[in-house]
């Protein structure tokens, strides 16, 4: 059998095993010391502390800003209910009137019937079959509200 050759380090390179870790010994330090440490760590920590409140700040401020712009956009994209009072007769009615969707037909919120609006020639018709037209009646709209009417009239009903 061929025996192994050994194997040399190089000059200057110490074998790691042969190094021995000598323990180190802390140093004390005085008193006046150790109270300047803890108070520089108390001003790191305070430092700290502010830049993530002010991260926290500026993030909040930023989720209102959104929400705000979300709600506009909302209140100005969809149709706002009418308070409207209409009349036939004699006989005057006042209910919540919602323009619907696209898509959605319009409500009138007491009632059951179909609505045909005419609201620029402030007419509204009533049909019991919404596909039959001798089924509707004509209304004469007296007076529109706003939304506020609106709400207050749906809050108070």
């Amino acid at each position: 059998m061929a025996q192994k050759p050994k194997k040399q380090a190089l000059l200057g390179q110490v074998d790691a095993r042969s190094k021995k870790k000598q323990p180190r010994q802390k140093k004390r330090l005085s008193p006046q010391q150790q109270k300047a440490l803890q108070q520089q760590q108390l001003q790191q920590q305070a430092q700290l502390a502010a830049e993530q409140q002010a991260q926290a700040q500026a993030k909040s401020g930023k989720t209102r800003w959104i929400v705000a712009a979300v709600v506009l956009l909302l209140v100005i994209l969809f149709p706002k209910p009418k308070l409207i009072t209409y009349e036939k007769l004699g006989l005057v009615a006042q209910s919540v009137y919602w323009p619907g969707l696209p898509g959605v037909n319009p409500i009138l919120f007491d009632s059951n019937l179909h609505i045909r609006p005419a609201l620029e020639r402030n007419m509204l018709y009533l049909c019991q079959d919404e596909r039959d037209p001798d089924s509707c009646q004509k209304y004469q709209i007296i007076k529109q509200q706003g939304f506020i009417s609106a709400l207050m009239a749906l809050i108070l009903d």
